[in-house]
């Protein structure tokens, strides 16, 4: 079952982990949740999607503000929330991040961290299916923001312009040498 974890505000700010920590903690938590993990953070949203048939969010927040030293007393109830339930968990996260796509400083940066967890990881399944919800949505409802991801984002080093150009500046003049 998948459980969204999404945490802003005040509390955003004080779990947010360093991208140096960053796959030491998704690490813990696929030992704690059994399953495939997507952490998004940044220091005005992080959003965690995790597959476990438990009940794991109070473990999960403990350990979350242990590992960034946070103390508990310090995170707001309120900056949480917590769903369970592919329907619910995909409505919630597809609603927030079209509200989040209003400020456009903040959707480029989360953007930028949900890339960086995809090129870390491009078989995970769940980051397959916010993707592939994502393009089915901006579609089919006719959603006016940017693509959480590019297709040319998600197949770094491949043919770039200047490449392009080459190949069929080559192909042209059909002078291939090896």
């Amino acid at each position: 079952m998948i459980h969204l974890m999404t945490v802003l505000g005040k509390s955003a700010k004080q779990l947010y982990l360093e991208k140096e920590y960053l796959s030491d903690f998704k690490s813990l938590m696929r030992t704690l949740t059994s399953g495939r993990v997507i952490i998004v953070s940044t220091r005005f949203r992080s959003d965690l999607l995790y597959n476990t048939n438990q009940k794991q969010s109070l473990s999960i927040v403990k350990l979350w503000a242990l590992y960034t030293g946070t103390e508990l007393g310090q995170l707001k109830k309120g900056d949480f929330n917590i769903s369970k339930g592919a329907k619910k968990c995909l409505t919630f996260y597809f609603q927030s991040i079209n509200q989040l796509s209003t400020n456009w400083y903040h959707y480029k940066i989360y953007k930028q961290a949900l890339l960086s967890n995809y090129i870390n990881d491009p078989h995970n399944p769940l980051a397959r299916t916010i993707l592939d919800c994502d393009e089915y949505l901006r579609r089919t409802q006719g959603i006016g923001r940017s693509p959480l991801l590019n297709e040319s984002d998600m197949l770094p080093g491949i043919v770039s312009k200047d490449h392009f150009s080459l190949a069929m500046q080559l192909i042209n003049n059909e002078t291939h040498i090896n």
